[in-house]
């Protein structure tokens, strides 16, 4: 079971590739893929919550210290269960009308 398990009002997910790009002094670009591997990436929002249901969202953030440590996290779309970080700069909560909501993303840990 993942060590990720709250509840989720949806789920986005941000596939990516790791492509170097070189440009050079008359104007042309180089790419290169630099691993075949897909980055898996995923946005996280949070349905409405309670203080007390917010501070479980909290505390996994802090007990991981963020981007810091790593955890695991199954992924809907391919139910599979993913080792990722927080992605830095992207939890976000807001307080509105007495009822919290987060978001947050998730980043594949290689």
């Amino acid at each position: 079971m993942s060590d990720f398990a709250l509840r989720r009002e949806s789920i986005e997910l941000i596939p990516d590739y790791n492509v170097a790009i070189s440009e050079f002094e008359n104007k042309t670009e180089q790419r290169r893929l630099l691993t075949p591997d897909r980055i898996m990436g995923w946005k996280i929002t949070t349905p409405f919550m309670t203080q007390t249901q917010f501070s479980d969202y909290l505390s996994i953030f802090d007990t991981k210290y963020g981007a810091l440590t790593s955890f695991t996290f199954t992924c809907p779309f391919t139910t599979t269960e993913y080792n990722v970080r927080f992605r830095p700069g992207t939890f976000r909560a807001k307080y509105e009308n007495g009822v919290f909501k987060a978001e947050f993303e998730f980043e594949r840990v290689l």
